[in-house]
């Protein structure tokens, strides 16, 4: 996915890192008679895509579901899940050919004026109509705190059928944010069937599985990314044992690792490897102070190691995705010989090779932001 903030572009790229579609549907595109064309803040749903179609997550202040057709492009279905409010969906989980999660990041001040209008929750979706058939109300996992604070469900993931969601647990107005929470939804009757609150992490919105699937990884960038200071406070990683009930094996502060608060993404290269990203800032001047970083954690003895760093401005390394079983990682760079997406090769000991730069298009100028799997 590329963006400026104000259009977005949809390409499509190959694991060998050959162009399949340099412009699968963009904002230029006509929306087929089923709505608004894409703004400029879409992006994929973080678990792989299978089947013929993908759908893309108009996000703020869309709130927007588009079914697109592989094959041809055509979009084929929309689903407005904004139910009269900013809904800013965050990501979308199929569950069978007729259902379908999707996880609402902002809560509705005004709730009760429509058909499932909470927010900060998990709609229920039957994808073939495509309609809302449900809702399931997260407040739960916040019981003992403020009603300041709302779950902000930011990621949604099926583990050999246990789903799980993540809840970066905000502040409405984001001034301030509870501790995180990793909750368990029984997709049988639509209720929480465990929550896990994450000591001392807070601002969590990263999440991925292990490739033997017993561990989950979350990464967290705190609860302040309003200063122009750094500040680490509830920012890290956590490795959480699923086997049985989720529990926290181990923390690792953001401070045991970098200087910068993490970013937005974490995967596992190899079985004990983490790819993450740490979030670069500005000076009060408006001036680079510190650049992006793209790093690698060695869960077993705790090292980390530094793989690349932004191209001279923060804030342009975005989405970054492994699949362990193909040996490969990608990260979407919006400033590196002009917006590339960087693919690494992973060997059997989990080292990353230096990335090769893939430029996914070139017609539409857009820079690449995120990154999806299909």
């Amino acid at each position: 996915m590329q963006s400026d903030y104000q259009s977005s572009n949809v390409s499509l790229i190959d694991f060998d890192g050959q162009v399949l579609s340099e412009s699968l549907i963009s904002s230029s595109t006509a929306s087929s008679g089923f709505g608004v064309r894409l703004s400029g803040d879409v992006v994929a749903p973080s678990s792989p895509q299978i089947g013929p179609e993908i759908v893309l997550i108009d996000r703020y202040p869309a709130g927007v579901l588009r079914f697109v057709e592989l094959a041809t492009a055509r979009v084929t279905a929309e689903l407005s899940v904004a139910t009269g409010f900013r809904a800013n969906p965050q990501d979308y989980l199929p569950l069978g050919p007729g259902r379908a999660y999707v996880a609402r990041y902002e809560a509705n001040p005004n709730a009760g004026r429509e058909d499932w209008d909470g927010g900060g929750d998990v709609l229920v979706i039957d994808p073939s109509v495509p309609a809302i058939t449900g809702r399931i109300d997260l407040s739960d996992a916040l019981a003992n705190e403020s009603s300041k604070f709302s779950p902000h469900p930011a990621r949604l993931l099926d583990v050999s059928g246990r789903i799980f969601a993540l809840l970066a647990a905000y502040a409405d107005d984001y001034s301030s944010a509870a501790e995180s929470r990793l909750v368990e939804i029984d997709p049988e009757t639509d209720t929480l069937r465990s929550t896990l609150v994450l000591d001392g992490l807070r601002g969590c919105t990263a999440l991925a599985v292990s490739p033997d699937e017993k561990t989950l990884a979350v990464a967290c960038t705190g609860d302040d990314l309003r200063s122009t200071q750094p500040k680490l406070d509830g920012s890290g990683l956590a490795l959480l044992d699923i086997e049985a009930a989720p529990r926290l094996t181990r923390r690792f502060e953001a401070s045991q690792l970098v200087s910068t608060p993490l970013g937005f993404g974490v995967s596992y290269a190899a079985p004990e490897r983490l790819l993450f990203s740490t979030l670069g800032h500005f000076d009060d001047s408006g001036a680079p102070a510190a650049q992006d970083a793209l790093m690698l954690l060695h869960t077993d003895s705790g090292a980390v190691e530094e793989l690349l760093q932004s191209a001279g401005e923060p804030f342009t390394l975005g989405g970054a995705r492994c699949t362990a079983t193909c040996g490969l990682c990608f990260a979407a760079d919006a400033k590196r010989s002009g917006g590339s997406v960087l693919r690494f090769a992973v060997d059997s000991a989990g080292h990353l090779a230096a990335p090769s730069e893939v430029r996914v298009e070139t017609r539409v100028g857009l820079p690449p932001r995120y990154l999806g799997v299909f």
